[in-house]
């Protein structure tokens, strides 16, 4: 609406009672707006007289019943208020354009409108006041002699919009040079559909310039960033390398670090940008693999003969995670000198409704589970069923067992069992086949079909595929008990084992070389989907290295996450060199999918901040960046929507962070421990690393007599091959 319009001209059939036709007298329409779609009605007014909650009701029934709305919606301001508002404005300095101090006037008169987001504006708004940064621009002369035309192209990052305007000649020659990319313009103007009709584009009345205002880190001691992406970073990132370290530069960052995973393409880049400005950090994330954990297959320090009795079993969950979901059903069978012997089955009632997509992979219902015992009582039983002195076995025990321990931990029992994992066991064993899920291993063996995601079923062909591969240790390996299997498997195949990521920090010219040989190695010799390092090279080539633990994919998160005992974390952690706790946004995934909530995500990162008290190592937030701002966080959805992920809109906040809104992420961790992994130990890594040139100086590329001549001569060949001899003259051109 352009104009204030008195209220009973706009709404003069109302029926009202009189006492409320007295309060509206004077009344005017500020604006009004009607949602088709939704048949609803948004309302601001400016009254003389104040207005109670029952009169609002009042007029609220009759406008809807007038006009046949849904929903009416008021924004009522008094008279005497306003004006009180308008005498304030008045006397204030005016307000600055776009967020910045204005700058010079290009067109038209300054412009005090603040603006809108760009993601809002249609035709419908007529009149529109837009800020943003320039990306394109061009003035340039049309056909028709005299008429110049001024297209420029902006963006405020929630959407963008072209701003259109014919001009003479003289209009043109004022603005020659004075509008070029990457400034920031505020522009007032009409909404106007483009010449085909197909967009909208802004004619301008006004043309400001603002001065667009950075983010600035003005903590007194500032962070360090850890664990950083570039766009070398195997299509995951969008940082530029020479941008955010100029942005480092700037907020007085004292270094930084480049991790991408498992290369070093951005190492010279960033040397280049960094000068004797700021410390470099060289690293990467790496794929670790381990493939020397003397407990990879066999879990625990008990040993038994393979006549001892197993107990081969399997659980159905309402889902992935132990600590919140719980289990429907558990399936066993014991295993005794190469038979199965025994069974045990039952439903266990989750006290949740299963969800329908658990239901089609496993065919258990909310019927099937009602009246079934609950999870104390049923995991009693089933320990009772195993007795005290035997060592169950799962296929990804790591899963099951979890559930268990789970249920233990909340119902004061203890979990005392030795386990063995037959996924290990057949990713070392059987090298030829195509994949160790359960269907896959028993199809392998020449077993009969059985009905998968049933718990019953699964523990029955689990002691099938035990008893067979006991049969095989003993046949080709000459193994006798259990304490042998780990060191006869010795870790197997790093191609086919799961890899976890890992931070590793370059700390002097040995450790370059080394970190060099391992992304070397990685990708000539244990290449599988990605460039893996197993711990056994690490191991050897770890001096002049720092390595760190990593995000939510690292080898101890997912060990808390799967509620590993804190005797087996503290294994794990002291592998590293310190330990990585990153912001909850970065991991608000897993709250959306059902794995935890908003609170146990802070309970992990709790877990990692004791762990390191514990062992005496520091612990350090990083961002785990992949964009420079939060406004990259468009363009990575782009990217990740390319590689198929459902979720790329689901942006998390992988941006460089300063050094208090870092500070903020972690506030939960209490004041003095958010400043110890924020700033202090994040400064005390940086400290421990030397500055290091990623290219010695002497070091060129290899020279070879005649390459360039030999290289012109296939080139020139080939092409006229293709094209013919003489070549087109584009072609040779």
């Amino acid at each position: 609406m352009s104009r204030e319009i008195p209220f009973f001209e706009l709404f003069a059939q109302l029926q009202l009672s009189p006492e409320l036709r007295l309060k509206l007298l004077g009344a005017v329409i500020a604006s009004a707006c009607i949602h088709q779609d939704t048949l609803s009605m948004e309302l601001a007014m400016i009254v003389k007289h104040p207005l109670e909650p029952s009169d609002l009701d009042e007029l609220n029934s009759a406008i809807r019943n007038g006009y046949g709305l849904n929903e009416v919606r008021f924004r009522v301001t008094l008279k005497e208020e306003q004006l009180s508002s308008q005498r304030k404005a008045a006397a204030a300095p005016s307000a600055p354009s776009g967020g910045g101090p204005s700058g010079p006037v290009l067109m038209g008169n300054p412009i005090k409108v603040k603006p809108v987001e760009m993601k809002t504006l249609d035709l419908k708004m007529g009149n529109a006041t837009v800020s943003g940064k320039v990306f394109s621009v061009e003035c340039v002369e049309t056909r028709r002699p005299g008429m110049w035309r001024l297209h420029v192209e902006m963006t405020d990052y929630t959407s963008s919009v072209a701003v259109h305007k014919n001009l003479t000649e003289k209009e043109a020659k004022g603005l020659d040079g004075k509008i070029n990319p990457g400034m920031w313009l505020c522009v007032q103007g009409k909404m106007e559909p483009t010449w085909d009709g197909k967009d909208i584009q802004l004619n301008p009345y006004h043309i400001n310039v603002i001065q667009h205002e950075e983010r600035q880190d003005t903590a007194p001691v500032k962070r360090v960033e850890l664990h950083l992406h570039t766009k070398m970073s195997n299509m995951d990132a969008l940082t530029d390398t020479k941008e955010v370290i100029k942005e480092a530069i700037r907020w007085g960052h004292p270094a930084i670090a480049i991790t991408d995973h498992g290369v070093a393409q951005s190492f010279p880049d960033a040397w280049h940008a960094a000068g004797d400005k700021i410390k470099i950090l060289y690293g990467v994330e790496g794929y670790f693999v381990n493939n020397l954990d003397d407990r990879i297959a066999v879990h625990g320090d008990r040993d038994f003969d393979f006549d001892h009795e197993f107990v081969a079993f399997d659980l159905e969950t309402t889902g992935l995670s132990s600590g919140k979901e719980r289990i429907t059903e558990i399936g066993a069978v014991r295993v005794h000198n190469g038979e199965i012997t025994e069974s045990f089955n039952t439903f266990v009632d989750p006290e949740k409704p299963i969800p329908a997509k658990i239901t089609e992979l496993t065919g258990i219902t909310d019927e099937m589970v009602a009246g079934a015992p609950k999870e104390e009582e049923a995991v009693r039983k089933f320990f009772e069923f195993c007795g005290e002195d035997v060592i169950l076995v799962a296929h990804n025990a790591n899963f099951d067992t979890s559930f268990l321990r789970a249920v233990c931990s909340r119902h004061d029992m203890t979990f005392p069992y030795v386990y063995i994992d037959t996924v290990a066991m057949c990713r070392s064993m059987l090298t030829d086949i195509k994949n160790c899920k359960l269907d896959t291993v028993a199809k392998y063996l020449k077993l009969k079909p059985f009905n998968h995601h049933r718990a019953c079923d699964d523990a029955a062909v689990l002691g099938e595929i035990f008893i067979n591969l006991i049969q095989r240790l003993v046949d080709d390996f000459k193994l006798t008990d259990v304490k042998q299997i780990n060191t006869a498997l010795a870790g197997g195949d790093p191609k086919k084992l799961p890899t976890y990521h890992q931070i590793i920090l370059v700390k002097n010219l040995v450790g370059l070389k080394n970190l060099y040989k391992l992304i070397s190695f990685g990708h000539l010799n244990y290449f599988y989907k990605r460039p893996r390092t197993p711990k056994s090279v690490l191991n050897r080539y770890r001096e002049g290295l720092i390595i760190g633990s990593a995000c939510e994919a690292g080898e101890l998160f997912r060990a808390i996450t799967r509620g590993e005992p804190w005797e087996k974390l503290l294994e794990i952690a002291s592998y590293y060199d310190y330990l990585e706790i990153q912001p909850l946004g970065n991991n608000m995934f897993m709250v959306r999918n059902g794995s935890c909530d908003i609170e146990q995500l802070k309970e992990y990162n709790r877990t990692i901040v004791k762990l390191g008290e514990k062992l005496k190592k520091p612990v350090v937030a990083t961002g785990d960046v992949h964009f420079k701002d939060p406004k990259d966080a468009a363009g990575r959805a782009i990217l990740m929507a390319g590689q198929g992920f459902t979720d790329a809109d689901e942006q998390a906040p992988l941006y460089m962070r300063t050094t208090d809104e870092m500070l903020k992420e972690f506030d939960y961790l209490g004041k003095e421990k958010a400043y110890e992994v924020v700033v202090t130990n994040t400064n005390k890594i940086a400290d421990m690393i030397e500055e290091i040139r990623p290219i010695p100086e002497g070091v060129f590329p290899p020279f070879i007599d005649g390459a360039e001549e030999q290289l012109n001569s296939i080139t020139w060949a080939r092409t006229k091959e293709k094209y013919g001899d003489p070549l087109p003259e584009i072609v040779e051109k």
